[in-house]
């Protein structure tokens, strides 16, 4: 009796990660068809990088880098332009969050502004150093998204958390 339990219990943790997976891909759907569509002076918010932390603060280091690693690579394959760079930053990302998630004080609005931003800015960052140092592209407006990006994709990454706050707190396991 116990022993099924056991193997309930991981089939369950099994299908978690897999909806996981299977609604980031549809916020990547969403991303692609119609967020990229609404830039303010070529800015767009990163919806796929707020769920990518908001999750990370409640999996594990390794199921969450999963995650991200996969996320990142359908959104490569989605958009194009240099395949495995999303793959890379989402899953370095989501297990940089998901490491310190201890340490921090989740249910904060606060925090999660923070983490955002730090998560938005370190992505923002890296994905101007490769557009650089691959494309040779340096424009002004480049630089005004790493600092202007992060704090909008911030304030969004608050609203969708208070918005979504039961569900995302039932990803905490036991």
């Amino acid at each position: 009796m116990l022993e099924k339990q056991k193997i309930r219990k991981a089939a369950l943790l099994v299908m978690k990660k897999i909806l996981l997976c299977i609604l980031g891909f549809f916020i990547i759907i969403l991303q692609n068809s119609i967020i990229n569509y609404l830039s303010v002076f070529g800015m767009t918010i990163n919806i796929v990088l707020i769920y990518l932390v908001i999750i990370s603060l409640y999996l594990d280091e390794l199921e969450s880098g999963i995650i991200g690693a996969v996320l990142g690579i359908i959104l490569d394959s989605s958009v194009g332009g240099l395949f495995g760079a999303n793959g890379l930053i989402f899953f370095g990302l989501a297990y940089m969050v998901s490491y310190i998630k201890d340490k921090v004080y989740k249910e904060s609005p606060i925090m999660i502004f923070t983490i955002i931003l730090g998560a938005t800015f370190i992505y923002c960052g890296l994905s101007f150093l490769l557009s650089k140092t691959i494309y040779n592209v340096c424009q002004l407006t480049s630089i005004i998204k790493i600092v202007v990006v992060p704090i909008i994709n911030s304030l969004i990454g608050i609203l969708v958390y208070k918005i979504f706050k039961k569900p995302i707190l039932s990803l905490e396991e036991e």
